[in-house]
This record gives structure tokens, C-alpha cells and sequence, in this order.
């Protein structure tokens, strides 16, 4: 009787005791939930940071287009001529092109040199693409007349462009260009 006693309980003991591996399926749906809701949470963070990202680059490239339309006014007297989505300017070494890979998102930059009637004289400036490489702003000429920044993306929201102005010149920069 005594050895049937200590085998019940050896054999008890041992199941009590045995490390049992793995995990429950309870545990593991409520681990999965867990990352799901961390994953809702940090993509669209990590999305927001990645884009702030690429746009202080375009406006970094940007700034520098600037500066240097600005020293060929300084040197020649006027702006260089309109030209078409993605083409560099005439004497601009800054510029880039789609084909360079550089430019963020890989999109296109835009450099508009536009005649206005009312204030007689010209608005110059540079448009990145955004994402997409296309644009979603106004082609209008009335618009971006103050220099700076103009972030379409919080006007509306369909639209990705960033416009840089350097606002309304007067004619005599403009003239010889077109």
C-alpha cells in the first residue's frame, strides 16, 4: 500500500512539477492584439516623420535654387526664362532633374517665370511635385505674389506641392528673359 501511496504521489508531484514550453493560445491572440494596435499607432507616425523628412530636403534644394537665381540676376540683370516641368534653367547648376535621383521621392522640380499685369512684372518661382510628381496646384500667376514658402499640403489636402516665391519682381528682371 505504502510503495502504491508514493508512486500516486511521485507521479502527481512530477506532473505538477514538469516544465511545460509554449505559449497558450490565449496568450498569443492577446500578444498579436498587443502589436496590432502598437503597429496602428507608430506606421502612420513613422509615414509623418519620413515625409517631414523628405520635404525639409526639397526645401534645403529649394533654397539653394534660390540662391542661386538670385546671383544671376545679380550677375546678368534679369531672371532666365520659363522653362518647361523638369528642365534645368539656363545657367542654374543648382537644379535637379528627376534623372539624378536625388531629388526626394524621386519627383520634379517646377522653375516658373511668369509675367503678371496687375502689379506689372513678373513672378518667379520653383514648385516641387511632391510624392507623386505631379501637379495639384493652381497654374494661376495671381497667386504666391509675397517671397517664401507656400505649403499647399495644409490648404488642401489633395494637393502635395511645395512652392517656394520669390514673390513679384519688377519688369526690367523679367523683360530680357522672355
Amino acid at each position: 500500500m505504502f510503495s502504491l501511496t508514493l508512486k500516486i504521489w511521485l507521479l502527481t508531484n512530477y506532473k505538477l512539477q514538469k516544465n511545460y514550453q509554449g505559449f497558450t493560445l490565449l496568450e498569443l491572440l492577446i500578444s498579436a492584439t498587443i502589436v496590432g494596435i502598437l503597429s496602428t499607432i507608430a506606421i502612420p507616425a513613422y509615414v509623418a516623420t519620413v515625409d517631414k523628412f523628405h520635404y525639409g530636403e526639397a526645401k534645403l534644394q529649394m533654397g539653394c535654387l534660390k540662391r542661386e537665381l538670385e546671383a544671376f540676376r545679380t550677375e546678368k540683370g534679369y531672371f532666365p526664362a520659363d522653362v518647361s516641368r523638369d528642365n534645368v534653367p539656363l545657367g542654374i547648376e543648382c537644379f535637379l532633374t528627376k534623372k539624378t535621383t536625388l531629388t526626394p521621392y524621386n519627383s520634379k522640380y517646377d522653375y516658373e517665370n511668369w509675367t503678371t499685369s496687375n502689379p506689372k512684372g513678373c513672378i518667379v518661382k520653383i514648385t516641387f511635385l511632391g510624392k507623386d510628381g505631379e501637379r495639384q496646384t493652381s497654374t494661376s500667376s495671381r497667386e504666391h505674389h509675397q517671397p517664401g514658402f507656400h505649403d499647399d499640403r495644409e490648404r488642401d489636402s489633395n494637393s502635395d506641392d511645395l512652392i517656394l516665391s520669390l514673390g513679384v519682381q519688377p519688369i526690367e528682371p523679367c523683360s530680357k528673359s522672355k
